[in-house]
């Protein structure tokens, strides 16, 4: 039989996708995994039964075990306990644009390997979880930086062209004082936009990845780290000098889920956005 997903969460970002499934039934099944993507399997099993273009293996998986799926027909035939994954699909076209831009070549592709421990990969693997399970909390940023972060992962590791290998470089250009304050003059003119880092990375003109490396050199932050704390530092002013509900607040800083910037306003402050009001309101 082919096994449906007890809970199943799917999300598109910019040249992304991923899927969060968690499968309950146990024993004998068909579920087939698609090409060209990267999974991780969070819950250990002492046996589980798996093929490769129809050759069966049965093998123990560790907790956190990366699989990345290449040409290869992969299928899972028998487990013996509930299974937790996550499912990436990195955009073809980005893939080769950013091989292109480190010097590979265009035709760089995911090998193929199953079963194996990268720290890297499982960790993405958990915050995407987490986004899909927040419903987006980190916001559009978040997700394009771990995007970024695992497609040079991907690049410096597990990608075959069919040509002689090259080290991937990343380039030492900086942001000079011009650049980072126009960068930091279009965040604060935006902060209540979805804010890409392509557009911030245009500005320069970079890559997405070398303008990301740039930025935190600059700044000591990551982009979108920085962006949360100049959110947090706007809210804190209208919440201050002005009666704007908190939503109202919400949206003018960026969020359209009043929930999800208490959440960050309570991380960033140690308080909710209701109580550093009042607290302000003490001192006036």
């Amino acid at each position: 039989m082919t096994e449906q997903p007890s809970l199943f969460l799917k999300q598109e970002w910019q040249d992304i996708t991923v899927e969060y499934g968690l499968l309950e039934s146990v024993g004998n099944f068909e579920f087939a995994m698609p090409k060209h993507s990267i999974s991780v399997a969070f819950i250990p099993h002492d046996r589980v039964t798996w093929s490769v273009d129809g050759k069966k293996q049965t093998t123990a998986l560790p907790a956190g075990s990366a699989f990345l799926y290449g040409d290869r027909e992969f299928v899972w035939h028998h487990r013996e306990k509930a299974s937790e994954y996550v499912t990436l699909y990195l955009d073809s076209n980005y893939l080769k644009q950013m091989a292109i831009e480190n010097d590979l070549s265009a035709e760089t592709r995911l090998t193929h390997r199953v079963i194996f421990p990268d720290p890297m990969i499982t960790q993405v693997a958990h915050w995407f979880k987490g986004e899909l399970l927040n419903e987006g909390l980190g916001g559009n940023l978040f997700a394009q930086s771990l995007k970024n972060l695992l497609t040079v992962h991907l690049l410096r590791n597990y990608c075959e062209s069919g040509m002689p290998k090259k080290k991937l470089v990343v380039p030492g250009r900086a942001l000079d004082a011009v650049k980072l304050k126009q960068i930091q003059d279009y965040i604060e003119e935006h902060l209540a936009e979805e804010i890409a880092i392509e557009d911030m990375a245009a500005l320069v003109p970079m890559s997405q990845f070398h303008f990301a490396r740039a930025f935190k050199a600059a700044t000591g932050e990551t982009p979108h780290k920085y962006l949360i704390q100049r959110r947090m530092e706007r809210a804190k002013v209208l919440l201050t000098v002005t009666q704007l509900a908190i939503a109202e607040v919400a949206y003018r800083v960026g969020f359209s889920n009043q929930s999800h910037f208490t959440t960050h306003f309570r991380k960033a402050t140690g308080v909710t956005p209701k109580n550093y009001r009042l607290q302000c309101s003490l001192f006036v």
